[in-house]
């Protein structure tokens, strides 16, 4: 959940002052009542951080759902009392956070339901491709969704690209790192991305634990999958780079367990009615 910064930052960024039609208009002090209230089906997420801006500005709460629920139509999310200006301060950004989140979430379960209807082991896991500042938000709109997280980062998870090969003189000395490092490491698991089987092979032989293909094809991964698996029977496998609702039956056909993907955070919101009237 965001913080009390992040909630000020949020109301500051687009009520520095105050709302300027309300005061005008002359019923900023009127007391009315705000409703969220969904328009599609929609797994709905950062509820509580929407409900948090609100609550920030003296708002009473009616709090209905919580992030990773399962809403038909016309179902209310959360409604807010008080006066007039205020509702209209807190208006568009706990929209902004519900609409957002909830898009990010129902894409997620889009995907696992479509997955795990043809391999019921697959995982979803998002990618720490989320648009910058916004990481928290979108992990949790991921989980809401039924995923799980790729990496929230650089210091917590290894994870070996192409571009850490070319500090390597040899093939040799890569794959003799790769081994050094499981050992250095023994609480976490060696990661590593292949293109190829003969690079999956020789890193699975090397100690990763997780080989993660790059931009391969379903039918590429078809015929790999069950090759290194009667050598690793163990290892996990990993399909990312162009995964979305489209295709991610097809590669859960392949027998991978899970999928890296960063298109559920690139969308349509969630499509949030807002209502305010006097109370």
């Amino acid at each position: 959940m965001i913080n009390d910064v992040q909630v000020e930052a949020l109301l500051h960024e687009d009520v520095p002052h105050g709302d300027l039609t309300t005061m005008t208009m002359g019923i900023a002090d009127r007391p009315g009542i705000m409703a969220f209230v969904t328009r599609n089906d929609s797994v709905v997420a950062g509820v509580e951080e929407a409900a948090a801006v609100l609550r920030r500005l003296g708002l009473e709460m009616d709090v209905c759902h919580r992030s990773g629920d399962v809403l038909l139509p016309k179902t209310l999310v959360l409604q807010a009392r008080g006066p007039a200006g205020l509702l209209h301060c807190g208006w568009k950004v706990a929209q902004n956070l519900l609409e957002y989140c909830s898009g990010i979430a129902t894409r997620t379960q889009d995907m696992v339901v479509k997955g795990r209807a043809v391999n019921p082991h697959l995982q979803i896991a998002a990618t720490r491709k989320n648009f910058p500042g916004t990481k928290s938000l979108s992990a949790k709109a991921v989980l809401a969704g039924g995923g799980i997280i790729h990496r929230l980062g650089l210091s917590e998870t290894f994870l070996l690209f192409d571009n850490h090969h070319n500090f390597f003189s040899s093939p040799s000395q890569l794959f003799a790192a790769v081994t050094a490092a499981r050992r250095k490491l023994p609480e976490k698991k060696i990661c590593v991305e292949v293109k190829n089987i003969d690079d999956a092979l020789h890193f699975a032989q090397a100690g990763a634990h997780v080989l993660q293909f790059d931009k391969n094809s379903p039918e590429e991964l078809k015929e790999w999958v069950p090759r290194i698996r009667e050598r690793h029977p163990a290892i996990v496998i990993a399909a990312a780079g162009g995964v979305n609702t489209d295709n991610v039956e097809n590669y859960a056909r392949t027998g991978i367990d899970l999928v890296v993907t960063s298109w559920i955070y690139f969308g349509k919101p969630a499509d949030i009615a807002v209502t305010i009237h006097a109370n």
